[in-house]
């Protein structure tokens, strides 16, 4: 039988880390709704929810299209501000994320849960800008006559 204090360490090692509200609303607003496809998935899966899961990222991919099909066709318009879009992800991002994994988050700090930092968020959301430009990038060469302009 091991003692006490040796359990209560070993359960803190198995939890799962997960990412902040925070987090996730700043790499959203920077990287754009992979990134937060990514993080939130990655809670998911810290909370054991691993449908959830795979549901964010339809989402994300589905909410990644309909932003590029937005900024195509708001494109013609000559002062519409740019910044919007960006704005509207993020904030939205974080008001679904606190609505459907706010207690869970709270919980997890409450019993002493590990967040991942800042800056592996913003690496990941880094990763998930490199796929989304290089598949669109891809996406464009396929289409004939889309880069010649």
């Amino acid at each position: 039988m091991i003692p006490y204090s040796q359990a209560v360490e070993q359960l803190e090692e198995e939890k799962p880390k997960i990412y902040t509200l925070n987090s996730i609303r700043v790499a959203t607003f920077i990287f754009g709704p992979l990134a937060a496809g990514y993080l939130v998935s990655q809670n998911y899966k810290a909370f054991n929810e691993k449908d959830k899961s795979t549901t964010t990222w339809i989402i994300a991919v589905v909410a990644l299209i309909a932003i590029i099909g937005l900024a195509v066709i708001t494109s013609s318009i000559e002062r519409f501000p740019r910044f919007i879009f960006p704005l509207a992800y993020a904030w939205g991002t974080f008001l679904l994320v606190q609505k459907f994994q706010g207690e869970q988050m709270k919980e997890h700090f409450a019993t002493g849960g590990k967040t991942f930092t800042i800056w592996r968020a913003l690496l990941a959301g880094l990763i998930c800008l490199i796929v989304t430009v290089a598949a669109l990038f891809l996406i464009l060469l396929v289409i004939p006559g889309a880069l010649e302009e």
